[in-house]
């Protein structure tokens, strides 16, 4: 239906995703638990289609950036433990309490507010405490959490889930003493939590690329971002994957998501015609220019102009001047087969070809998180 329907969809692969998640399981140590990271949509890839392939592959653990991702899933039916990695709002930590979501606290003002819910609720608040270890985002250390964890001491209505860090430098780099030394903070931190009497939590600190590279960074859990989706989280990562376990090219993680369009426009244009805003593509052969109904609105980036490439039949047709809001053209002189309303691949696989988000990444100076984030919610996501 959504064929029939739509320019523009994403099929996201239940196999791929499978194949990622087993991989990962054949990693753990110490029976770690996997939380998979849904939040921004499922790093583009759908936060409602990516919690029903996760269950089906026996995930229950959801960890999620925001109360409203968190609410959705629950209104959608899933019941798993769902933890709220970003900040919640002091009034909307009821909420929070009446759906059984576990939130992140590192501050007393937010402590006392999940107590005083708690009260209202006639149930417990449910945390999971960020130890800061130098990234100096979210999270506290020193004397701030001794007395935190004082003040927590007294909150019967309250209970300590987790503890947990995030690195700060293990993707970017294949010098992982930076690494070391928020493992070090990360322990000695946990020594405070364990003197002022608590134990029974999780420990949760590896990101996708500490799951690879670092598997005594497991603990009790592991939080699966980018990777779950068959991305790497970074050339370093990769590298520092192969050259320490000497794994090849079997191990490489299967890209989850396929981006398609169709063609809407088949034109001849002769040469010396220019193509779409700004007259930057002055064509030198007489052409077949197709247009597409995507464009930068839709998440395709702009400075994909004159530089991208998509797949028609599993042929490369670069992108032809710039794209404009919702179009975009291309030249499809060498490929006589391409008709009207063909599929076409923005990103993905075709016959052998592939068009990589670390590639358009390249093209476009940013990361792949970010080329996959991007594609907006309006884009139906198909599981296939």
């Amino acid at each position: 239906m959504h064929r029939k329907m739509n320019t523009s969809w994403i099929e996201v692969s239940k196999e791929a995703y499978r194949k990622n998640i087993d991989f990962f399981r054949s990693r753990i140590i110490n029976g770690a638990d996997i939380s998979v990271v849904i939040k921004a949509n499922a790093y583009g890839h759908g936060i409602l289609e990516t919690a029903q392939i996760a269950t089906e592959c026996g995930v229950d653990i959801f960890c999620v950036n925001s109360l409203n991702e968190a609410l959705e899933l629950r209104k959608a039916g899933f019941d798993q433990r769902i933890i709220v990695l970003g900040p919640v709002m002091l009034k909307m930590l009821e909420q929070a309490v009446v759906n059984d979501i576990e939130c992140v606290c590192y501050n007393l003002e937010n402590l006392n507010e999940l107590s005083d819910a708690a009260k209202r609720c006639g149930k417990d608040a449910v945390i999971h405490l960020k130890i800061e270890t130098g990234t100096n985002r979210q999270g506290i250390a020193g004397m701030e959490l001794e007395k935190f964890l004082s003040v927590l001491k007294t909150k019967e209505n309250v209970v300590l889930k987790g503890v947990y860090s995030h690195f700060a430098n293990i993707e970017d780099t294949t010098d992982h003493s930076y690494a070391q030394y928020q493992m070090e903070t990360f322990r000695n931190e946990v020594n405070r939590v364990n003197a002022k009497g608590f134990s029974g939590y999780d420990l949760h600190f590896a990101s996708s690329a500490a799951a690879v590279i670092f598997q005594k960074t497991h603990f009790s859990m592991i939080r699966l971002g980018l990777s779950q989706y068959g991305l790497w989280p970074s050339k370093e990562t990769y590298l520092t994957y192969i050259t320490e376990h000497g794994h090849g090219p079997e191990h490489i993680l299967t890209p989850v998501m396929t981006w398609k369009t169709v063609i809407s426009q088949i034109k001849n244009v002769p040469s010396g015609q220019y193509i779409g805003y700004g007259c930057t593509r002055q064509l030198t052969r007489d052409s077949r220019i197709a247009v597409l109904p995507i464009g930068y609105s839709d998440g395709y980036d702009r400075k994909l102009s004159d530089s991208g490439y998509v797949l028609v039949h599993g042929k490369r047709a670069p992108v032809f001047g710039r794209i404009a809001m919702n179009l975009t053209m291309i030249d499809v002189t060498d490929i006589p087969e391409a008709k009207l309303e063909d599929e076409v691949i923005l990103l993905g696989e075709d016959q052998g070809q592939i068009i990589r988000a670390e590639h358009l990444a390249s093209l476009i100076g940013t990361i792949n998180y970010e080329v996959v984030t991007r594609i907006p919610e309006h884009i139906p996501r198909i599981v296939v």
